[in-house]
């Protein structure tokens, strides 16, 4: 994989780690907001853009790790968990192993 790549799917992490983070709190379905995502799960590379967040909203969204309005340009901005979301993000372990598992092998 390309850094590009790699940073896809740590940008995704983060979205699904920050949502699991506010559901604890008791926002079930909160703005997405690039700068808080990245204060709350402590992103270190540089940092977070709006167009990164909506394409990850987006791509939980279509994998059904997550439920809401999509926006054109804007992604879900109030996504909320589904239960498969849930438990996805309460694993802790990439979102990117997540879904390799459910490949199937012939």
């Amino acid at each position: 994989m390309n850094a590009a790549t790699d940073r896809q799917w740590a940008v995704r992490d983060a979205v699904l780690r920050w949502l699991l983070a506010k559901a604890t709190e008791g926002y079930r379905s909160p703005i997405l907001d690039a700068d808080a995502i990245g204060e709350t799960v402590g992103w270190v590379p540089s940092p977070l853009t709006r167009d990164e967040v909506a394409d990850a909203s987006n791509y939980l969204y279509r994998e059904g790790y997550v439920t809401g309005v999509p926006v054109m340009g804007i992604g879900i901005p109030r996504p909320m968990l589904t239960v498969a979301g849930r438990r996805v993000a309460k694993t802790e372990r990439p979102l990117r192993r997540a879904v390799r598992s459910h490949d199937v092998v012939s």
